[in-house]
């Protein structure tokens, strides 16, 4: 399948991405727990780059707008869960 957006141009476009290679200033920021009494972090949603780009639609492909600026990731892979007890932090 030919790509509207390059894998090198889709990371400068999309700087918000969590995974365990890019980790976004907003997943370090503050827990999160919705109003519950339980205290957790955002876990990375992809292992790689590579793998996010791949289950990621960008403006003009699938349902996404060719003038909407943003994209759709789909079937996240978790791969340290859903939630974390502390920031995830690049090693």
């Amino acid at each position: 399948m030919t790509r509207v957006i390059s894998f090198e141009e889709a990371k400068r476009r999309y700087p918000h991405r969590f995974t365990m290679e890019h980790v976004p200033a907003w997943s370090r920021e503050r827990p999160c727990n919705h109003g519950g009494t339980e205290t957790w972090f955002y876990a990375p949603h992809f292992r790689t780059d590579r793998e996010w780009y791949d289950a990621t639609l960008f403006p003009g492909e699938g349902h996404v707008s060719k003038r909407d600026p943003y994209c759709f990731s789909q079937n996240l892979t978790w791969p340290l869960g859903q939630k974390l007890d502390q920031p995830f932090r690049r090693a």
